[in-house]
């Protein structure tokens, strides 16, 4: 094996995201070329109790929580990654016809000979935000905190450049921001705005792969204190296309700054090219002491959005830590939202301005590391949001944000009412990948 042959070897597994995030199966090997597969899915049960006048106050449903299939591997230094939804989370908008079933298919491209600097293109995560990054196989709860519900950015189509010389890492990427599987065909843009314009910098020996994050280490192979910190941002200026305005038509990943439901400027007419930025900052230690190993991490986020007819803005916090012992890892979650009191559903304002709080404690058996594992835990959430839909019942904004529509018929106030309860959950969730 030639000097040439062995750097490649050495740059592409560098830059196989797959190989390196999830140990999947390997299918196909040669000097030239890899492929490897892999998949996950979670089933998830679900009980719920809040105060309900219609119905009872006491539910329980059955969930396939996600399914997911992968493929990655690399041809000479170009790698590549694909990931499908297909259960669970996937979403169909009937309206459009549109299967948002593709997730994530990159290339990456090496711009440094040892492969440390590198050119991301293709649909993938937008750069922002520890928890988002977060693999959602890799989480130490059944899903992600309430903070979530007010950052998430999602998936995009284009591209980044991601460097890392020694412990820093440096992120920065153009995207459309309308999101993931477009069509090309439904909009062209009337007044172009920004694209969407993100960045993710940092120091640290925590994360081996900026995209694909874990929130806690099986049987790591050094047993030492590792640290991150990393701060973040993005900004957007919508365009108008059709109808509408880009932000206002994407189909999925939206926050409450992005919602119609919530927001109530962003689909205001006539249309206004509103901008959209968010900043960040968010840390994670892992910390070996005697016979378990600690994790923990923390973050806090702040966003607006702007438009001629007015402004939004939220803030959130999130802090987490865990303890981890041979199979079994105990953790707890303690996550706080902001939101502006002036969110509202047509006429009908939705929260006030007092913050929305989460604590969950969680117990996972990983039992057989990552590639089985069974997860518990009981998100207790203070001052939720709850929708009450006459004659139907009770809908909880933590899980069900959109249910806001309940309010309003065709632009008129209903009987339908909006208050505060405190929502007590638990979920229990098997999951298997390879």
């Amino acid at each position: 094996m030639n000097a040439r042959t062995i750097g490649i070897g050495v740059s592409g597994l560098a830059l196989v995201w797959g190989s390196l995030a999830f140990a999947e199966i390997p299918m196909a090997r040669s000097d030239a070329a890899e492929l490897d597969a892999g998949g996950m899915i979670q089933a998830l049960g679900f009980a719920q109790h809040l105060d309900d006048p219609y119905k009872g106050d006491d539910r329980l449903y059955l969930f396939l929580n996600r399914a997911r299939l992968r493929l990655s591997g690399r041809y000479d230094r170009i790698s590549f990654y694909t990931e499908m939804g297909v259960g669970g989370e996937d979403t169909i908008v009937s309206q459009t016809g549109v299967s948002l079933s593709l997730l994530d298919f990159a290339f990456g491209i090496p711009l440094s000979p040892a492969g440390t600097t590198y050119l991301k293109v293709g649909q993938f995560k937008v750069p922002y935000g520890r928890e988002q990054l977060a693999y959602s196989a890799n989480l130490q709860f059944a899903d992600r905190s309430i903070d979530n519900l007010g950052f998430k950015v999602g998936r995009d189509v284009g591209a980044a450049v991601v460097s890392k010389p020694g412990r820093f890492t440096l992120v920065a990427g153009i995207f459309t921001g309308g999101g993931r599987d477009v069509p090309p065909d439904h909009y062209l843009p009337e007044k172009l705005g920004v694209p969407l314009l993100a960045a993710r910098a940092g120091i640290g020996n925590v994360d081996d792969e900026p995209f694909v994050l874990a929130q806690s280490d099986l049987a790591p192979p050094v047993r030492k204190l590792r640290g991150a910190f990393f701060v973040n941002g993005l900004y957007t200026r919508d365009s108008l296309i059709g109808h509408s305005t880009v932000l206002n038509v994407k189909l999925a990943d939206k926050s409450l700054l992005l919602d119609g439901n919530w927001n109530p400027y962003i689909g205001q007419t006539p249309f206004s090219r509103g901008t959209w930025w968010q900043a960040g900052a968010d840390a994670a230690a892992r910390i070996p002491a005697g016979a378990v190993d600690l994790a923990g991490e923390a973050q806090f986020d702040f966003g607006r959005y702007d438009n001629d007819h007015g402004s939004v803005q939220i803030w959130g916090l999130r802090a987490q830590g865990g303890v981890l012992y041979g199979r079994f890892e105990v953790a707890v979650r303690y996550a706080v939202l902001g939101p502006d009191s002036k969110f509202a559903y047509m006429t009908v304002p939705l929260t006030g301005s007092q913050p929305i709080q989460e604590i969950t404690p969680s117990l996972a058996w990983y039992i057989r590391g990552r590639n089985l594992k069974l997860l518990a835990d009981a998100p207790v959430i203070i001052h939720d949001v709850v929708f009450t839909e006459t004659g139907v019942g009770n809908y909880a904004a933590s899980d069900l944000p959109d249910q806001a529509t309940v309010l309003a018929s065709m632009g008129t106030p209903t009987t339908s009412t909006v208050a505060r309860q405190n929502v007590v959950e638990g979920r229990l969730m098997l999951q298997a990948q390879f």
